[in-house]
Order: C-alpha cells, then structure tokens, then sequence
C-alpha cells in the first residue's frame, strides 16, 4: 500500500497532476474577458456562443481518432504534439487580427486541446497502481479544479494589470493573457517531456492484444458508460449559463455576489475528488457514484424551489460537492471498463459523448429558462416556478440515467 501511495504522490502521476493544474488554470485564464475580446474585433453578441462551440466541436469530433493513435503511437508523443500545438495557438489567439480568424484559431485549439488531454487520461490509467486507480483519478481531478477555480482570477488580473498599469489599450490588453496562456503549455511541455517516462514497447504491446483478440468492440456495457457520458455532459453545461441569470432574477444577487457563490462551492467541493477516489478504490465504483449522484440530481432540483439566496447557494454547493464525487466514481468505472489495447479509443469515444452533452446542454437550458421563466405549475397545494424547469428537467434525466447504470452496469470486483 505504502509503495502505491508512493506512485501516486510522487513521479509521473504527480506531473500528471501538475499538468493538468497548469492546463486548466491557461484554460480558464479567458474566461473573465473573453467575450470583450471578440466583441473588440468586430464579432457581434449572437456569435459569442460560436466561439466556444467551435472550440468544443472539434474536440468532439477528434478525440476518439485522437485516442486510437495513442493507443497505436503511445501516449507521451500524442501530448507533447496536443501541448506544442496550444503554445502556437495560444499565442496566435493573442495576436488575431479580426473575430473571423480568432474563429478559425479557436477551432484548432480545440483540436489540440483533445490530443493533449485525452491520451493524458489514458496515460495515468496506465501508469496508477491496479488497487489506486480511483485515488490517483480523484488526485488529477482535484488539481484540474485548482485551476478551472483560478484560472478566471488569473487572468482578469491579468489584463487589469495589463490596461491600468502597463497602459496598454484595451484590446490589446487583452492579448496579454494568451500569451502567459502559451507560456504555461510551454511549462507543461517541458514537464511531460522531461518527467514521464513511457515504455517504447508499449504501443507495440497495446497492437498486439489487439491482434490476439481480433478487432476489438466497444463492449456493450461500455455503451451504457456513453449514454452517461453524455447526460454527464448535459449536466455539467445546463448549469452553467442559467444560473448567473437565476441567482439575479430572483433574488436580485450583484456579479460578485454570484461570483463569490461560485468560487466558494469550486473550493469546498475540491476534497470531494481525492475522497471520493480513495473511497471508490476501498468499496466500489458504484456506490460512490450512488453516493455523488443521487444528492446532486435532488439538489440541483431543489436549488429553484429554495425561497432565499442563502437556501440557493448551500443546496448549489451540495449540488458542486456530491458532483465531484459522482464524476470521479463515473471515471474511475469507465477505467475498470476500457479493455488496455483500445483505452485511448474509448477515452476519446466517451469524450465525445461529453463534449455533445456540453455543447447541447447550455443551449436546452437557456432556451427552456427563457420560455417557461414567467410561468408557475399547480400541482395539488404545491406551486412549482416555471424558471426551475431546466433544474428539474435535467434532474429527472440524471436520475433515470443513473437507474440504468446501477442497475445494469457491473463493475469488476476485488475491492476490499
């Protein structure tokens, strides 16, 4: 036990883990900004979306080509292809001279984003030790929402620093970012290269099971761990435009009160990952997942039924924690799952099915809160706000998808 701690704590998992801090800090560095940077060079407000779309799609579309080639070249050289490629478009995104080709530049950061993370993802599941699996996934996780916590802070000082006491102009303070953006790939770069250490026979090996096994195919429980990936991914995005606009409409809640709710339940959820991993190595992927995903779904359907803004923001950082908690249990499952000679393949497959949840979810939501945001349900005694129809819609789906994975997803056993 002792030397399998040692493993995670120490060595390749580790930078794993500090790569994936330093990603997602550079990933959130633009989001304080950004829309005043497209807006800057011409875009209108109807195509602020297009940029993030763009950026998601072809992640969408490429990771699971992505994954294949790690499983048939190795992981290690996928990565460090996916990070040089955000150090050049990272900086080429500080120094686009239109919205169109900052369109353009977005869309192949997105591609290279997806080589970068996805056989990183494979990557740790190779290198954790069999009976930490769960612990090292929950480790990584944790560092990831480090970053996505700070990135935003990072990066609005970034450019305040950058107009009010450098005195650049607006626009091209907010070039600045992307270029410390670049920097930190850069340092990622470096990192992986020069700490992680992949067996060269390793892809030879992963091709060769799959020779011996015949063309491998998805298994069919694997398909169900899709079919999550993508109600994961619904809710992850159905959140995020509409709660901003529900926090203000009906409590009346200024930006930085809303921002402030928002950070706190980032950082009180951050434990949730490594205990959860822990927990999951000890008793099973399932009952974690039970555990995260049942309170999460119920709490994020009573967040609009909560008659003050206190009420709403506890039963919102529930909702955060318990779903930190689900999403390490749902990865480390799909880890147990993915047969070795095609893991990268169907880490890609099963981002896949996230990104298309993610993107379609953001626009499910906002377009039912602006439809039903002025109406009210009876039922019985019992009045239900129209505004909460995407919390409770989203809930629901949660729910029924969650019944069918515990009741006919089985995991393998030899847990204590």
């Amino acid at each position: 036990m002792k030397e399998g701690k040692r493993r995670i704590y120490s060595g390749p998992i580790l930078i794993l883990g500090i790569n994936q801090l330093i990603e997602t800090v550079a990933f959130g560095i633009p989001y304080s900004y950004f829309p005043l940077y497209a807006l800057s060079l011409g875009a209108s407000v109807a195509l602020i979306g297009l940029f993030t779309s763009s950026f998601m799609l072809m992640s969408m579309i490429l990771s699971p080509i992505l994954g294949g080639y790690s499983d048939r070249f190795g992981r290690k050289r996928l990565i460090i292809i996916g990070l040089i490629g955000d150090v050049i478009f990272g900086a080429l995104t500080g120094f686009v001279p239109s919205w169109e080709w900052l369109l353009l530049v977005r869309a192949i950061n997105g591609a290279m984003t997806a080589a970068a993370v996805v056989p990183a993802e494979a990557l740790l599941i190779d290198l954790a030790p069999e009976d930490r699996v769960g612990e090292a996934v929950g480790f990584v996780m944790a560092c990831g929402r480090i970053g996505r916590n700070i990135g935003p802070l990072f990066g609005g000082t970034i450019q305040w620093f950058s107009l009010y006491r450098l005195g650049l102009s607006e626009i091209n303070s907010y070039r600045v970012p992307y270029l410390v953006d670049a920097g930190l790939a850069a340092v990622s770069t470096l990192l992986i290269a020069f700490g992680i250490k992949e067996d060269r026979a390793e892809p030879e090996k992963r091709m060769e099971e799959k020779k011996e096994g015949g063309h491998a195919k998805i298994p069919s429980v694997y398909k169900i761990l899709l079919l999550c990936a993508f109600v994961t991914g619904i809710g992850e995005g159905f959140h995020r435009p509409i709660i901003a606009l529900f926090f203000n409409d009906v409590f009346g809640a200024e930006p930085i009160e809303i921002g402030l709710i928002m950070t706190l339940t980032g950082f009180i959820s951050l434990p949730a990952s490594w205990i959860a991993g822990k927990a999951s190595d000890r008793f099973g992927r399932k009952p974690v997942i039970a555990l995260g995903g049942i309170p999460s779904r119920i709490s994020g359907a009573i967040i609009p039924l909560s008659p003050s803004l206190n009420l709403a923001s506890i039963f919102y950082s529930v909702r955060g924690f318990m779903w930190s908690v689900y999403g390490v249990g749902l990865r480390a499952l799909r880890a147990d799952l993915a047969p070795h000679e095609i893991r990268g393949r169907l880490f890609g497959l099963y981002r896949t099915f996230f990104d298309a949840g993610d993107i379609l979810g953001p626009v499910m939501a906002s377009w039912l809160y602006d439809f039903y945001r002025f109406e009210s349900f009876k039922i019985g005694a019992f009045t239900a706000p129209g505004y909460g129809v995407p919390f409770y819609i989203n809930s629901i789906m949660g729910l029924v998808t969650l019944s069918i994975l515990l009741i006919f997803v089985k995991e393998p056993p030899g847990y204590d």
